[in-house]
């Protein structure tokens, strides 16, 4: 397997990748972290995506990591311009955590799954206080407030549907996460919920590698 930095081109900025590619490729994944997190954090599962044959890209989102440019609401851009270059290997699927999970679903990609999405356009005064004790530090934002303003201004997902689609949750997730997948749950939308995890730690757990890569076998 080769893995390799990559600087993925976009219309006048940069994403910075590293990605995983298999001796034989069977399709492509972009993985994308949530608010405060970047792409040194989810190699672990970029490593267990790449193990059954697919290239695995995963991104450093506008205002994370190295990329240079701060937060702003032009970040679905990243993980579109990430897509569309993993498309040279086949059909990709987005996977994405959180925030990340959210920009996944609201992506072009061939197939989508949202661990822990944010999927709510508003949060409780309890989880932007903890997201501001806990992570902002890691971000680079143009103003305090411009994490909650993107999630207020992103479209809602909805469900087509489709077999294209897979969300996890944890049992311990954030109370706002939990309510809104179990209502989704309730109304069909393919969603499993992994027990014992927490929002930080869903993306580590031997049963969140064990549901993804089952899906991803399936689909590919």
């Amino acid at each position: 397997m080769d893995i390799e930095r990559q600087i993925i081109q976009g219309n006048e900025f940069k994403v910075p990748s590293i990605i995983l590619k298999p001796i034989n490729s069977i399709g492509a994944a972009v993985i994308v972290h949530g608010y405060g997190g970047c792409k040194e954090e989810q190699l672990g599962l970029a490593w267990r995506v790449a193990e059954i044959g697919i290239t695995t890209c995963v991104i450093d989102l506008r205002g994370h990591g190295e990329h240079e440019l701060p937060l702003d609401e032009n970040i679905l851009l990243d993980v579109e311009t990430a897509i569309k270059y993993c498309h040279h290997f086949g059909k990709v699927v987005a996977l994405g955590h959180s925030l990340g999970g959210r920009l996944s679903l609201l992506s072009d990609a061939d197939y989508i799954i949202g661990i822990s999405p944010a999927l709510n356009k508003t949060f409780s005064n309890q989880t932007q206080e903890t997201l501001k004790a806990l992570r902002s530090y890691r971000v680079r934002e143009i103003n305090p407030n411009v994490n909650w303003d993107i999630l207020n201004k992103l479209p809602q997902w909805e469900y087509d549907g489709s077999g294209n689609v897979r969300i996890f949750f944890g049992s311990r997730d954030v109370p706002d996460i939990i309510s809104i997948c179990s209502k989704l749950k309730e109304k069909g939308v393919p969603i499993i919920q992994i027990d014992k995890a927490l929002h930080n730690d869903i993306f580590l757990l031997e049963e969140t590698f064990d549901n993804i890569i089952n899906q991803l076998k399936e689909w590919f």
